[in-house]
């Protein structure tokens, strides 16, 4: 069905002389035709010049409210039909049934509607209780369509649910392969470089240095890959993977530290000083990934801070709240006001020239394995110069 604006107009000319209620608006929702009967009925302003108009704007709020929803149905292609009450002169009740009947459509869907009034006040008290079953039945009806369609629903979010779980597991599995097969060959060839080393200098030989010097090299390279590789299979095991971090255990807090520092390559070792502001051995955390934050932590004040400075690692407690507070503090550079607001994101890296080659993972991981454990990272100005970077891991929570 379609209407035109010639064809309204006659139509309105017609039915307004026999008295019929009747409207036609576009589908912009632009009056296009209205009779007397219509107005009146929808207390549409006397002296108003509704054509053209706003079919919103010019229907007072409280008929909007009444039939604004049957209206939006009908623009959607939906035809309707439902009856209206209204109360006349001194408190009688007036019937009308009304017809809202979509015609043509336009590129985005919408659709012109012809709405019709017809008076059923004789018929009314029969055809109530009639009229209320059917749209009684009518709201049950969509009520099951829309219950199929919701389980429906269900079970493709439940397979799609069970498709990621697994391929996840997968992944998680290959990673873990991976970290295995890769990882200890790394380990083992960075153990043989330092007892090299070692076995260099107690010869005490007199050309031995060039050989040492590469060999501190190529640790160095072992020690990034090895980082890298950790940071990376953190991120897409744990970290990535919905924060499953495994439960924190009771840990050694000595033995944690001293694994960190077997984790620095061996020459930058001795810039480290370990101070010891507690007197605690057991604290409540997760140990492996701990370790790893503390390394990503000292790795990058070793590599920022100039060479000929020291590197601090000071461990400490609060008791309110119950913490276990580790800081790392360095002499450098510091960190840029516009790196400051991302540094903790995913591929967050500096400009500085002592830059270390890597993704931007190590302040990402710490981050989110402070977060896991429910704690807090902070980046805080080292006074005369440099960065302290102070994790604090709250103790004695409920599993």
């Amino acid at each position: 069905m379609s209407f035109s604006p010639i064809s309204a107009a006659q139509l309105a000319d017609l039915l307004g002389r026999s008295g019929q209620g009747c409207a036609l608006w576009n589908a912009e929702g632009l009056l296009l035709m209205a009779t007397p009967a219509w107005c009146q009925w929808l207390d549409v302003p006397e002296g108003a010049s509704p054509i053209g108009q706003p079919l919103r704007g010019l229907l007072p709020a409280s008929i909007w409210h009444t039939h604004g929803q049957r209206f939006a149905a009908a623009a959607r292609g939906l035809r309707q039909e439902y009856d209206d009450t209204r109360s006349g002169d001194f408190g009688a009740q007036r019937h009308r049934r009304i017809q809202l009947t979509p015609g043509a459509a336009d590129a985005q869907g919408r659709h012109e509607v012809m709405m019709q009034l017809s008076d059923t006040g004789r018929e009314y008290a029969r055809g109530e209780v009639i009229a209320r079953q059917r749209e009684q039945l009518q709201a049950l009806h969509e009520q099951l369509r829309s219950s199929r369609q919701d389980a429906g629903e269900l079970d493709r979010l439940r397979t799609l649910l069970n498709w990621r779980t697994a391929m996840l597991s997968e992944h998680n599995e290959m990673l873990q392969l991976l970290s295995h097969e890769i990882r200890q060959p790394l380990n083992n060839a960075s153990a043989a470089m330092q007892a090299t080393l070692k076995a260099i200098e107690d010869l005490h030989l007199a050309d031995a240095a060039p050989a040492a010097r590469a060999l501190l090299r190529a640790e160095h390279v072992l020690q990034q890959v090895i980082g890298t590789l950790d940071n990376t299979l953190t991120a897409g095991t744990i970290l990535a993977a919905g924060g499953k971090a495994g439960a924190s255990s009771e840990t050694d807090l000595p033995t944690l530290i001293k694994l960190v520092l077997h984790d620095i390559a061996a020459d930058l070792r001795p810039r480290i000083d370990v101070q010891w502001l507690t007197t605690a051995r057991t604290v409540q955390l997760h140990p492996a990934l701990m370790r790893l934050t503390l390394r990503n932590l000292l790795n990058n004040a070793l590599a920022y801070a100039p060479a000929d400075t020291r590197v601090q690692l000071r461990i400490s407690e609060s008791d309110e709240p119950l913490a276990l507070i580790l800081e790392v503090m360095d002499q450098g550079p510091g960190i840029s006001e516009e790196l400051l607001p991302r540094l903790f994101t995913k591929g967050a890296r500096g400009h500085h020239s002592n830059s270390r080659p890597g993704a931007g993972l190590g302040l990402f991981i710490v981050h989110s394995v402070l977060q896991l454990h429910q704690g807090t990272v902070q980046a805080l100005p080292h006074s005369p110069h440099g960065t302290i970077m102070r994790l604090v891991i709250p103790q004695g929570l409920a599993e």
